[in-house]
C-alpha cells in the first residue's frame, strides 16, 4: 500500500459570545445536504472516527440517491419490489459505470428575508443507489478518470435556517433494505481529481451550516442481518476542500471542510434476530487529501468549526 498525503489546515477567528461557546458532537459531521446525493455523513469525533454517511445535506453525505434538490437530479433508485412478480424470490442486477469525462458545478447565491434556504453545487461521477422490498443479488463496478470541481458562493442575510453545501465525488453508491436480504459486490475506483471550494458570508441567519467536501470514493449500506457485502475501494486522486467563510448573528452555526480518499458505512439491521451481516472491505488510498478552512465568527450563540483529512474510513453500526 501506498502512503498518501494528509494535510488539513484551519484558521477560525471567533468574537463575542461564540469564543466561549464549545460543543461535544462529532468533530466532522460532513452532512454535505444534497438529500441523498452521497450521504458521507463523516462523524469525526463522535461515536466513530469517521461515519462515512457521506450526508450532502439529506439525511446521509453518502447515499448515492443523489438528490440535489428537486425530487432528485439524478435518482439512481431501481426500486425493487411493488409490481415485481417475483418479489419473494432473488434477484440478479449488474451494473457496471464508467466516467472518463470532467465535472464542473458553480453556485452562486445571493439571499436575504426567507424562511429557509438550501443550497448546493455538487460535481459527482458515477452515482448509484438500490433500494428493495426484494431479495436481491447484484453487483456494481464504479471507474472515475475524469476531474471533478464543485464551486459554491453564497452571501446571505435575515434568514432562520440556511445550509450550503459545496462537493466534489468521483464514485458514490448506497444500498438500503429494510427487511430483505442483499448479497451484494461492490467494486469503486476514482483516478480522478476532487476539488470542493465554497466561501460564504452570513449575518442574522439563525441557524446556518456551511460544508465543502471532496471525496474519492462513498459507499452506504444499510441492510438488515444475514446479508453479504464485499467492497473493493481504490482512490489515487488527489482531494482538496477549501472553506473560506465568514459569520455574525446566529444561534447555531457549523463550518466543516473535508477530503476523504475512501469512505465506507455500514449498519446491520435487526442483527439481535437475524445475526449480523458478513462484510468484508479492502481500502487502498495513494493520493493526498487537503482541507482548508479560513473562519471569521462572532456575535453568536453556538459555534463549530472543522477542517479533516482522511485516507481511509470503516464505519460499522450494529442494531
Amino acid at each position: 500500500m501506498k502512503r498518501s498525503v494528509l494535510l488539513a489546515t484551519t484558521m477560525v477567528v471567533l468574537s463575542g459570545p461564540a469564543a466561549l461557546a464549545q460543543t461535544t458532537d462529532p468533530l466532522i459531521d460532513v452532512d454535505l445536504g444534497i438529500g441523498d446525493v452521497a450521504d458521507a455523513t463523516v462523524d469525526v469525533g463522535g461515536d466513530s472516527l469517521i461515519d462515512a454517511d457521506v450526508d450532502l445535506g439529506g439525511s446521509d453525505l453518502l447515499d448515492t440517491t443523489v438528490d440535489l434538490g428537486g425530487d432528485s437530479l439524478l435518482d439512481a433508485d431501481l426500486g425493487l419490489g411493488g409490481t415485481s412478480d417475483t418479489v419473494n424470490d432473488a434477484v440478479d442486477y449488474a451494473n457496471g459505470q464508467t466516467n472518463s469525462g470532467n465535472q464542473d458545478s458553480y453556485l452562486n447565491l445571493v439571499a436575504a428575508t426567507v424562511d429557509d434556504i438550501t443550497g448546493t453545487s455538487a460535481a459527482i461521477g458515477n452515482s448509484y443507489s438500490l433500494d428493495t422490498a426484494a431479495n436481491v443479488a447484484a453487483d456494481l463496478t464504479q471507474g472515475n478518470e475524469g476531474n471533478a470541481t464543485a464551486d459554491a458562493d453564497a452571501v446571505l442575510s435575515a434568514i432562520d435556517t440556511a445550509a450550503i453545501t459545496s462537493a466534489a465525488i468521483g464514485n458514490t453508491a448506497s444500498v438500503g433494505s429494510i427487511s430483505s436480504l442483499t448479497d451484494m459486490t461492490v467494486d469503486q475506483n476514482n483516478l480522478g481529481n476532487m476539488t470542493a471550494d465554497l466561501t460564504g458570508n452570513t449575518s442574522d441567519v439563525t441557524e446556518v451550516s456551511m460544508t465543502a467536501a471532496s471525496i474519492g470514493n462513498s459507499l452506504s449500506v444499510e441492510v438488515p442481518g444475514g446479508s453479504s457485502i464485499a467492497a473493493a475501494q481504490r482512490n489515487s486522486g488527489t482531494m482538496v476542500a477549501e472553506l473560506n467563510g465568514s459569520l455574525a448573528g446566529f444561534s447555531d452555526a457549523t463550518v466543516t471542510a473535508a477530503s476523504i480518499g475512501n469512505s465506507y458505512s455500514l449498519t446491520s439491521l435487526n442483527s439481535a434476530i437475524a445475526g449480523n451481516v458478513s462484510s468484508s472491505v479492502n481500502q487502498w488510498n495513494s493520493a493526498g487529501q487537503l482541507a482548508v478552512l479560513n473562519t471569521t465568527i462572532g456575535y453568536g450563540a453556538d459555534a463549530a468549526a472543522t477542517a479533516a483529512a482522511i485516507g481511509n474510513s470503516v464505519s460499522i453500526n450494529v442494531n
